[in-house]
């Protein structure tokens, strides 16, 4: 769910400008921006469960930061002239930490399976 909610953000991120740029239909943005909100409530959600399931403090940390720079981004969109980068970076470092902590969670299997037979 993380990691499909991080891609679609960047989906999301990367098609916008392109559309707002492109189409007079969508230059108004404010129609659009429920959908930033919509991505960081998934993300959050995601982050939490992750989070609270993962061993890992490494994982913990990357996630709840990602998460962070992300919100930041959007919350502060109007305020912070390089908003976009941040929204591309928590994105990016999204997908990061639900990578390791797929990895993290398919490693501690693969040894608990190896140490019972």
């Amino acid at each position: 769910m993380g990691i499909i909610s991080s891609v679609g953000c960047i989906i999301h991120c990367l098609l916008m400008p392109v559309l707002l740029s492109s189409a007079a239909s969508f230059t108004a943005h404010e129609e659009y921006r429920w959908l930033d909100f919509l991505f960081l409530a998934i993300a959050a959600i995601a982050v939490w469960f992750s989070a609270r399931k993962t061993n890992s403090l490494l994982v913990r940390i990357i996630l709840i930061l990602a998460w962070a720079v992300f919100a930041g981004s959007i919350i502060w969109e109007e305020s912070i002239p390089f908003a976009s980068v941040l929204m591309y970076l928590g994105s990016v470092l999204l997908i990061v930490g639900h990578v390791l902590n797929l990895r993290y969670v398919h490693q501690c299997n693969d040894h608990s399976h190896s140490h019972s037979h």
